[in-house]
Protein backbone atom coordinates (compact mmCIF):
# COMPACT_ATOMS: atom_id res chain seq x y z
CA UNK A 1 0.00 0.00 0.00
CA UNK A 2 2.81 2.41 0.90
CA UNK A 3 4.60 1.67 -2.41
CA UNK A 4 1.38 2.33 -4.37
CA UNK A 5 0.97 5.66 -2.56
CA UNK A 6 4.55 6.71 -3.37
CA UNK A 7 4.07 5.85 -7.06
CA UNK A 8 0.79 7.79 -7.17
CA UNK A 9 2.46 10.84 -5.62
CA UNK A 10 5.35 10.63 -8.12
CA UNK A 11 2.85 10.48 -10.98
CA UNK A 12 0.99 13.52 -9.68
CA UNK A 13 4.23 15.47 -9.26
CA UNK A 14 5.25 14.61 -12.82
CA UNK A 15 1.88 15.82 -14.07
CA UNK A 16 2.18 19.05 -12.09
CA UNK A 17 5.66 19.65 -13.51
CA UNK A 18 4.26 19.26 -17.03
CA UNK A 19 1.25 21.42 -16.30
CA UNK A 20 -1.19 18.76 -17.61
CA UNK A 21 -2.75 15.46 -16.56
CA UNK A 22 -2.75 12.17 -18.41
CA UNK A 23 -5.89 10.14 -19.11
CA UNK A 24 -6.31 6.40 -19.57
CA UNK A 25 -7.27 5.22 -23.06
CA UNK A 26 -7.29 1.43 -23.14
CA UNK A 27 -3.80 0.28 -22.15
CA UNK A 28 -2.28 3.69 -22.85
CA UNK A 29 -1.65 6.72 -20.70
CA UNK A 30 -2.24 9.78 -22.88
CA UNK A 31 -1.48 13.49 -22.50
CA UNK A 32 -3.57 15.40 -25.05
CA UNK A 33 -1.91 18.52 -26.48
CA UNK A 34 -5.05 20.40 -27.50
CA UNK A 35 -3.21 23.72 -27.75
CA UNK A 36 -1.28 22.53 -30.81
CA UNK A 37 -4.54 22.61 -32.79
CA UNK A 38 -4.93 26.38 -32.21
CA UNK A 39 -4.22 27.98 -35.61
CA UNK A 40 -3.39 31.36 -34.04
CA UNK A 41 -0.26 29.85 -32.47
CA UNK A 42 1.23 28.73 -35.80
CA UNK A 43 3.26 31.13 -37.93
CA UNK A 44 2.62 30.29 -41.60
CA UNK A 45 4.66 31.44 -44.62
CA UNK A 46 3.64 30.89 -48.27
CA UNK A 47 0.56 29.02 -47.00
CA UNK A 48 -2.44 29.55 -44.72
CA UNK A 49 -3.60 27.78 -41.57
CA UNK A 50 -7.00 27.97 -39.90
CA UNK A 51 -9.33 25.84 -37.80
CA UNK A 52 -10.83 23.12 -39.98
CA UNK A 53 -14.49 23.75 -40.82
CA UNK A 54 -15.10 20.28 -42.24
CA UNK A 55 -13.04 17.64 -40.44
CA UNK A 56 -12.26 16.67 -36.86
CA UNK A 57 -9.58 14.20 -35.81
CA UNK A 58 -11.32 11.61 -33.61
CA UNK A 59 -13.53 14.39 -32.29
CA UNK A 60 -10.63 16.75 -31.55
CA UNK A 61 -10.20 20.28 -33.01
CA UNK A 62 -8.19 20.17 -36.23
CA UNK A 63 -5.89 22.48 -38.18
CA UNK A 64 -6.40 23.09 -41.89
CA UNK A 65 -3.11 23.77 -43.68
CA UNK A 66 -3.75 25.05 -47.23
CA UNK A 67 -0.85 25.26 -49.69
CA UNK A 68 -1.18 26.58 -53.26
CA UNK A 69 2.06 25.55 -54.96
CA UNK A 70 3.46 28.58 -56.80
CA UNK A 71 6.78 28.31 -58.64
CA UNK A 72 6.78 32.01 -59.48
CA UNK A 73 5.81 33.62 -56.18
CA UNK A 74 7.26 33.16 -52.71
CA UNK A 75 10.45 34.85 -51.61
CA UNK A 76 12.32 36.95 -54.17
CA UNK A 77 15.49 34.84 -54.23
CA UNK A 78 13.63 31.52 -53.87
CA UNK A 79 10.46 31.58 -55.97
CA UNK A 80 10.31 27.78 -55.76
CA UNK A 81 10.35 27.80 -52.00
CA UNK A 82 9.23 26.04 -48.82
CA UNK A 83 5.66 26.76 -47.68
CA UNK A 84 5.86 26.22 -43.95
CA UNK A 85 4.51 26.93 -40.49
CA UNK A 86 6.07 26.83 -37.02
CA UNK A 87 4.79 26.69 -33.45
CA UNK A 88 6.61 27.36 -30.15
CA UNK A 89 5.77 24.83 -27.44
CA UNK A 90 4.60 26.19 -24.10
CA UNK A 91 6.46 25.29 -20.93
CA UNK A 92 5.67 23.29 -18.89
CA UNK A 93 2.31 22.22 -20.38
CA UNK A 94 3.63 20.97 -23.73
CA UNK A 95 7.16 19.86 -22.83
CA UNK A 96 8.45 17.03 -20.65
CA UNK A 97 8.33 14.67 -23.63
CA UNK A 98 11.03 12.48 -22.07
CA UNK A 99 8.41 10.97 -19.73
CA UNK A 100 6.59 9.44 -22.71
CA UNK A 101 7.26 6.94 -25.49
CA UNK A 102 5.65 8.49 -28.57
CA UNK A 103 4.50 11.83 -29.97
CA UNK A 104 1.47 11.31 -32.19
CA UNK A 105 -1.09 13.10 -34.32
CA UNK A 106 -3.59 12.35 -37.08
CA UNK A 107 -3.36 13.79 -40.59
CA UNK A 108 -5.73 13.78 -43.58
CA UNK A 109 -4.56 14.96 -47.01
CA UNK A 110 -6.27 15.91 -50.27
CA UNK A 111 -4.56 17.25 -53.38
CA UNK A 112 -5.46 18.47 -56.83
CA UNK A 113 -3.01 15.94 -58.29
CA UNK A 114 -3.90 12.22 -58.52
CA UNK A 115 -0.99 10.94 -56.43
CA UNK A 116 1.40 12.47 -53.87
CA UNK A 117 5.13 12.76 -54.55
CA UNK A 118 7.68 10.69 -52.66
CA UNK A 119 8.23 13.56 -50.22
CA UNK A 120 4.77 14.74 -49.21
CA UNK A 121 5.12 16.84 -46.06
CA UNK A 122 8.02 17.26 -43.65
CA UNK A 123 7.78 17.37 -39.85
CA UNK A 124 10.45 19.17 -37.82
CA UNK A 125 10.92 18.85 -34.06
CA UNK A 126 13.44 21.42 -32.82
CA UNK A 127 15.61 21.36 -29.69
CA UNK A 128 17.27 24.75 -30.28
CA UNK A 129 19.22 24.85 -27.01
CA UNK A 130 21.23 21.92 -28.39
CA UNK A 131 20.98 23.01 -32.04
CA UNK A 132 19.32 19.70 -32.88
CA UNK A 133 16.22 18.90 -34.90
CA UNK A 134 14.41 15.80 -36.06
CA UNK A 135 13.36 16.07 -39.70
CA UNK A 136 10.98 13.44 -41.01
CA UNK A 137 9.00 12.99 -44.20
CA UNK A 138 5.44 11.98 -43.30
CA UNK A 139 5.31 8.94 -45.54
CA UNK A 140 2.27 7.63 -43.61
CA UNK A 141 0.05 10.05 -45.57
CA UNK A 142 -2.58 8.48 -47.83
CA UNK A 143 -4.82 10.76 -49.91
CA UNK A 144 -8.37 10.96 -48.62
CA UNK A 145 -7.68 8.92 -45.48
CA UNK A 146 -6.81 9.64 -41.88
CA UNK A 147 -3.32 8.40 -40.96
CA UNK A 148 -1.63 8.33 -37.58
CA UNK A 149 1.89 9.71 -37.34
CA UNK A 150 3.78 8.18 -34.40
CA UNK A 151 7.27 9.47 -33.54
CA UNK A 152 9.28 7.42 -31.02
CA UNK A 153 10.55 9.76 -28.31
CA UNK A 154 13.89 7.90 -28.31
CA UNK A 155 14.47 9.14 -31.88
CA UNK A 156 14.52 12.79 -30.72
CA UNK A 157 17.99 13.80 -29.63
CA UNK A 158 18.06 16.10 -26.56
CA UNK A 159 14.32 15.62 -26.18
CA UNK A 160 14.32 17.42 -22.83
CA UNK A 161 15.10 20.60 -24.77
CA UNK A 162 12.21 20.20 -27.24
CA UNK A 163 10.78 23.66 -27.92
CA UNK A 164 9.41 24.04 -31.45
CA UNK A 165 7.45 22.20 -34.14
CA UNK A 166 7.42 22.82 -37.87
CA UNK A 167 5.65 21.50 -40.97
CA UNK A 168 6.74 22.26 -44.52
CA UNK A 169 6.84 21.09 -48.10
CA UNK A 170 9.47 21.70 -50.75
CA UNK A 171 7.72 23.15 -53.81
CA UNK A 172 10.36 21.49 -56.00
CA UNK A 173 8.64 18.17 -55.17
CA UNK A 174 5.37 19.45 -56.68
CA UNK A 175 4.14 20.93 -59.95
CA UNK A 176 3.25 24.59 -60.28
CA UNK A 177 -0.45 25.03 -59.58
CA UNK A 178 -0.86 21.99 -57.34
CA UNK A 179 -3.24 22.65 -54.44
CA UNK A 180 -2.66 20.81 -51.16
CA UNK A 181 -4.92 20.59 -48.12
CA UNK A 182 -3.78 18.93 -44.90
CA UNK A 183 -6.06 18.51 -41.87
CA UNK A 184 -4.05 17.81 -38.71
CA UNK A 185 -5.19 17.15 -35.15
CA UNK A 186 -5.40 14.84 -32.11
CA UNK A 187 -1.87 15.82 -31.00
CA UNK A 188 -0.81 13.75 -28.02
CA UNK A 189 2.01 12.19 -26.00
CA UNK A 190 1.59 8.48 -25.28
CA UNK A 191 3.09 5.80 -23.05
CA UNK A 192 2.10 2.35 -21.84
CA UNK A 193 -0.03 2.50 -18.71
CA UNK A 194 1.83 -0.41 -17.13
CA UNK A 195 5.54 -1.10 -16.79
CA UNK A 196 6.59 -3.61 -19.44
CA UNK A 197 9.07 -4.36 -22.19
CA UNK A 198 8.64 -3.42 -25.82
CA UNK A 199 11.46 -5.82 -26.73
CA UNK A 200 13.93 -8.26 -25.19
CA UNK A 201 16.73 -10.10 -26.98
CA UNK A 202 19.93 -11.88 -26.05
CA UNK A 203 22.77 -10.17 -27.88
CA UNK A 204 24.99 -13.10 -26.86
CA UNK A 205 22.57 -15.96 -27.74
CA UNK A 206 25.34 -18.55 -27.24
CA UNK A 207 27.48 -18.43 -24.09
CA UNK A 208 30.22 -20.70 -22.74
CA UNK A 209 29.49 -22.88 -19.73
CA UNK A 210 32.63 -21.80 -17.84
CA UNK A 211 32.05 -18.07 -18.56
CA UNK A 212 28.26 -17.81 -18.35
CA UNK A 213 27.70 -14.10 -18.74
CA UNK A 214 24.61 -13.23 -20.76
CA UNK A 215 24.17 -9.83 -22.44
CA UNK A 216 20.60 -8.74 -23.14
CA UNK A 217 19.17 -5.64 -24.80
CA UNK A 218 15.66 -4.45 -24.01
CA UNK A 219 13.37 -1.43 -24.11
CA UNK A 220 11.27 -0.50 -21.10
CA UNK A 221 7.87 1.19 -21.44
CA UNK A 222 5.49 2.65 -18.89
CA UNK A 223 5.31 5.46 -16.32
CA UNK A 224 8.67 6.43 -14.75
CA UNK A 225 7.46 5.65 -11.23
CA UNK A 226 6.55 2.08 -12.16
CA UNK A 227 9.77 1.51 -14.12
CA UNK A 228 11.68 2.54 -10.98
CA UNK A 229 10.41 -0.59 -9.20
CA UNK A 230 12.91 -2.68 -11.16
CA UNK A 231 12.69 -5.38 -13.82
CA UNK A 232 11.85 -8.94 -12.65
CA UNK A 233 13.83 -11.52 -14.62
CA UNK A 234 13.60 -15.29 -14.30
CA UNK A 235 15.79 -18.03 -15.76
CA UNK A 236 14.11 -21.21 -17.02
CA UNK A 237 15.33 -24.52 -18.39
CA UNK A 238 12.26 -25.56 -20.35
CA UNK A 239 9.47 -25.20 -17.73
CA UNK A 240 11.74 -25.47 -14.69
CA UNK A 241 12.46 -22.23 -12.81
CA UNK A 242 16.17 -21.96 -11.92
CA UNK A 243 16.53 -18.43 -10.64
CA UNK A 244 14.62 -15.17 -10.26
CA UNK A 245 15.78 -11.67 -9.34
CA UNK A 246 14.86 -8.01 -9.88
CA UNK A 247 17.26 -5.61 -11.60
CA UNK A 248 17.24 -1.80 -11.41
CA UNK A 249 16.63 -0.34 -14.87
CA UNK A 250 16.16 3.03 -16.55
CA UNK A 251 13.61 4.05 -19.19
CA UNK A 252 14.08 3.27 -22.87
CA UNK A 253 16.59 1.07 -24.69
CA UNK A 254 19.42 -0.34 -22.58
CA UNK A 255 21.80 -3.25 -22.14
CA UNK A 256 22.25 -5.50 -19.12
CA UNK A 257 24.99 -8.08 -18.48
CA UNK A 258 23.82 -10.97 -16.29
CA UNK A 259 26.46 -13.02 -14.48
CA UNK A 260 25.11 -16.58 -14.42
CA UNK A 261 28.37 -18.32 -13.45
CA UNK A 262 27.20 -19.02 -9.93
CA UNK A 263 24.29 -21.13 -11.25
CA UNK A 264 26.70 -23.65 -12.84
CA UNK A 265 24.47 -24.12 -15.88
CA UNK A 266 24.72 -27.36 -17.86
CA UNK A 267 25.03 -27.42 -21.63
CA UNK A 268 21.56 -26.85 -23.08
CA UNK A 269 18.84 -24.38 -24.04
CA UNK A 270 17.46 -21.77 -21.65
CA UNK A 271 14.96 -18.92 -21.51
CA UNK A 272 15.35 -15.57 -19.81
CA UNK A 273 11.84 -14.37 -18.98
CA UNK A 274 10.73 -10.88 -17.95
CA UNK A 275 7.53 -10.66 -15.88
CA UNK A 276 7.17 -14.45 -15.78
CA UNK A 277 4.42 -14.14 -13.14
CA UNK A 278 2.39 -11.65 -15.21
CA UNK A 279 1.22 -13.44 -18.41
CA UNK A 280 -0.02 -10.25 -20.08
CA UNK A 281 3.46 -8.70 -19.82
CA UNK A 282 5.58 -11.83 -20.22
CA UNK A 283 8.51 -11.51 -22.67
CA UNK A 284 11.19 -14.17 -23.23
CA UNK A 285 14.60 -14.40 -24.88
CA UNK A 286 16.15 -17.75 -25.75
CA UNK A 287 19.85 -18.61 -25.44
CA UNK A 288 22.15 -21.64 -25.41
CA UNK A 289 24.96 -22.75 -23.14
CA UNK A 290 27.80 -24.67 -24.81
CA UNK A 291 31.12 -26.07 -23.72
CA UNK A 292 34.03 -23.72 -24.26
CA UNK A 293 37.10 -24.65 -26.33
CA UNK A 294 39.17 -24.40 -23.15
CA UNK A 295 37.00 -27.03 -21.41
CA UNK A 296 37.35 -29.54 -24.25
CA UNK A 297 41.15 -29.12 -24.20
CA UNK A 298 41.43 -30.05 -20.52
Amino acid sequence: MRTMLVVAVLSLLAGAARGGQTVMEGKLEVLHLHGLADPTRWGPSECTVEASKTLRAEGHPTLHLHIPVDHHGGEKNYPIGWPRMYLDLRKPDETGWGEFERFEFLIHATMSRPAPPRKVLNLQIHCPDRNNALNRNLEEIRLGEWARVSIPIRSIKDVEQVAKLGLNISESDYRHGDVLDFHIGAFRLVRAAEFGLASLKATTPVIYRDDARLTVEFETVGPPGKVARGLPLALYERDRLLHRETHPVARGVQTLVLDLRGLRLAVGRYSLVAFDEAPERRVAAEFRVVESPWETQK
